[in-house]
């Protein structure tokens, strides 16, 4: 599909000379009071930034989720915590960061404004041009300051650039390319949820503005744009993504070629100015400048020149970069990784120009204008967001009922087609209406599935969705960076699993561990049998298998005080189709293709399929005998496949160069230590000393026969090499898009 879009140059918001202040400060000589609106991801950036920013005090952290928004302000030492924008108003709150979802950006901004409170928007500011103008206005109107955080205008490989080129270093700009191909984790794990995915052009409005707010800069507002898609797949059926684009546009001082590439495997971005008098390109991926001009000298010694120089100034990059890690790690200086660059110059550049009175950088004017280059881009590509599908009234439980708390991810869509096929009545809980898989919408359809909406940081909503149940399947599963997060997201949210089980009297519990709970650090010809229990010392292995080890722990002093009927299933390394192949049970991805092996790689490992994963699943749903109360058994097969081989076999069916590096256990402990000396000796109090046995068991070295699934539920896994490569590793090969 391609499209050519003209672009009439639209009104302005109210005008003002360039020079002149959006609004003005209302801090009075104290410190600007802020208030962040959206406790997610992208939160704790601009709170980490905000704390260290001189006249600036945040007073109040906003989310529709108050728990979240709670534990948000707990970390960053704020004093307040709301539920809704309206709150913000008894808090005296100059400005607001909006960090809320897109399609709300248009509606918490306008409240803001309302309430009289300036805003700092997340990109894109909203999704319109003409919404974006109409917010404009009316902060004008209020004298108030509208700004989007456009924080790749303020990378420091692009903002070295465009500094050259407003010097004239190449003389008149005449054409910009601009490359944007990046790998999208969302589409390798198969989670198309995100709004990103819920319109076909919904992808240049989450990703784009970074390189059009940059071509912008460069050659002014839109003229003329021409789009052709070069790659498209269906996500789900009916879900369109467009994952290459090729855009030729002309700009008021320039023209332009664009190429947008999501869910790539190799990462490129860069930008390339060409002036009528030298060339500028600023690689943005790995923080670097190339400068080439004309000399006065013959051709072969200007040829000479130009690649002698080249290389000299990407030396100089690359050393800088080096510097300016070697001295964060050291502890000597501050964070100045270019992402985290970018954030804190966009951040930092509109509280000076707030506190000043003067326009800020990316001011509701320049927001305008990247929203018209996003629109002219995405022209004729269908752009309304789906709204959430009303989710089907899920009727009263009937007998036999089965919960499944996961039920639409890797693990669980399989654990669902299978209960329904072995007619069993399923209960699936959501968190979203969007994206579901086929099975379970369809199912839901038909009345085979009631879908409830049910979240373990919700105990009420949890409680709604397993009353009446008969067994529960406890597939979901919680993350987070520190052991805080991970007591509050995957211990505490297991804990009030079992113990709603208990209190509604359900039969049993399976709950899904998984063999890192277990210490796998024995000799290679040991076998690890089910009874064995988590590992003993979870102080000494990484957070995910502590928080692994720390849930089942729960769940078993809850079956011995309490008579929880829990049966908890440890899968090994599970692979197949919808999960990315780069598994960490392979070894350490270092890069998307090269693999560091924990150890040399030569022995067979407890690999597993999915499908039969969730077989096992389905069989201990349904089980009617108790010899499964209040014990564990482990799901490995044991097809004759080692790291080394798996890896190579990946290889093979996707064409691409990976590689598996094996490592002696011995040399990758000696160098986390070396990185550990360097922390320490940074003053980094959060160093900590790295665990011989994690490591150890990482290498996954003992067998591990799962006797128990095989006895109590005939499970029978694949097992032959070449079936289990077809069905786990060769679903891999690249399809054409």
């Amino acid at each position: 599909m391609s499209s050519t879009t003209t672009i009439d140059t639209p009104a302005q918001p109210t005008a003002r000379p360039a020079d002149a202040p959006s609004g003005s400060s209302r801090s009075g000589g104290g410190p600007t009071r802020v208030a962040v609106v959206g406790a997610g991801f992208i939160a704790d950036f601009h709170l980490e930034i905000l704390g260290a920013l001189p006249g600036v005090e945040v007073v109040a952290v906003c989310d529709a989720n108050l728990e979240r928004a709670r534990a948000a302000a707990r970390r960053f030492g704020v004093e307040a915590a709301v539920g809704s924008v309206a709150e913000l108003a008894g808090h005296r709150v100059d400005v607001a960061h909006v960090l809320v979802p897109p399609p709300l950006h248009a509606g918490v901004t306008r409240e803001l404004l309302e309430l009289g409170i300036s805003a700092f928007v997340e990109k894109p500011l909203v999704l319109s041009s003409d919404e974006a103008r109409e917010l404009a206005d009316e902060a004008d109107r209020r004298g108030l300051v509208l700004a989007a955080n456009h924080n790749a205008l303020h990378h420091p490989a692009f903002a070295a650039l465009l500094e050259r080129v407003r010097a004239g270093a190449i003389g008149r700009v005449e054409h910009v390319r601009a490359t944007l191909c990046v790998p999208l984790r969302q589409l390798d794990a198969g989670d198309f949820a995100h709004w990103m995915f819920r319109a076909p052009r919904n992808i240049v409005f989450e990703q784009a503005p970074h390189p059009l707010a940059q071509v912008h800069a460069l050659v002014g507002a839109v003229e003329e744009a021409h789009t052709t898609l070069l790659g498209s797949r269906e996500l789900l059926p009916g879900q369109v993504f467009h994952e290459r684009w090729l855009v030729a546009a002309r700009g008021e001082r320039g023209t332009a070629e664009v190429y947008l590439a999501f869910g790539q495997d190799f990462t490129r971005s860069e930008i390339e100015v060409l002036g009528s008098d030298g060339a500028l390109t600023a690689d943005l991926h790995h923080g670097a400048v190339q400068h080439e001009d004309k000399t006065q000298f013959l051709d072969f010694w200007n040829s000479f020149l130009a690649g002698w120089r080249r290389g000299g100034g990407l030396r100089r990059w690359a050393l800088r970069n080096l510097f300016y890690w070697s001295r964060q790690t050291l502890g000597l200086g501050r964070r100045e990784d270019a992402f985290f660059a970018g954030m804190r110059g966009s951040i930092q550049g509109f509280h000076e120009a707030f506190r000043a009175g003067r326009r800020p950088p990316s001011d509701g004017r320049d927001a305008v204008e990247v929203l018209a280059w996003c629109e002219a881009v995405a022209a004729g590509v269908p752009g309304e967001s789906a709204e959430a599908p009303a989710l089907p009234e899920p009727g009263p439980v009937r007998d036999g009922e089965v919960v499944v708390l996961g039920g639409t991810g890797f693990i669980g869509r399989r654990v669902v087609a299978g209960l329904l096929a072995k007619g069993a009545p399923v209960t699936c809980t959501v968190r979203r209406a969007h994206s579901l898989p086929p099975v379970v919408t369809d199912a839901a359809r038909e009345g085979r599935v009631r879908l409830v909406r049910a979240d373990l940081a919700d105990p009420e909503a949890l409680r709604n969705a397993i009353r009446g149940a008969r067994c529960v399947v406890h597939l979901a599963t919680g993350g987070g960076a520190s052991w805080e997060a991970i007591q509050e997201s995957m211990v505490a949210g297991t804990r009030a699993v079992g113990e709603a089980c208990i209190d509604l009297g359900v039969e049993r519990l399976v709950y899904v561990s998984s063999t890192a709970a277990l210490y796998l650090g024995e000799d290679a010809g040991r076998a690890v049998e089910d009874d064995v229990g988590p590992d003993p010392r979870p102080g000494d292995r990484a957070l995910y298998a502590r928080g692994k080890i720390a849930a089942e722990n729960e769940l078993f002093r809850l079956a011995r005080e309490r008579g929880l009927p829990v049966t908890v299933a440890r899968p090994g390394v599970v692979l197949g189709e919808g999960t990315p192949m780069q598994h960490s049970g392979l070894g350490l991805w270092v890069r998307d293709n090269h693999c560091v092996g924990w150890g040399p790689g030569d022995h067979a490992l407890p690999l597993v399929w999915v499908d039969d994963v969730a077989d096992a699943l389905v069989a201990a749903a349904l089980h009617q005998g108790a010899e499964l109360d209040g014990r564990a058994f482990n799901l490995c097969a044991s097809p004759p496949l080692t790291a080394r081989e798996v890896v190579a076999e990946l290889a093979r069916a996707t064409g691409r160069r990976l590689v598996f590096h094996p490592r002696p256990l011995g040399a990758s402990q000696a160098m986390e230590i070396g990185k550990w000396l360097v922390k320490k000796a940074g003053g980094r109090r959060d160093a900590e000393f790295p665990s011989w046995r994690d490591l150890k068991s990482r290498s996954l070295a003992p067998a591990v026969p799962s006797r128990r699934a095989r006895e109590v539920l005939g499970w029978r896994p694949v097992e032959d090499r070449e079936a289990f490569l077809d069905r786990a590793i060769r679903v891999h090969a690249r399809r054409d898009p």
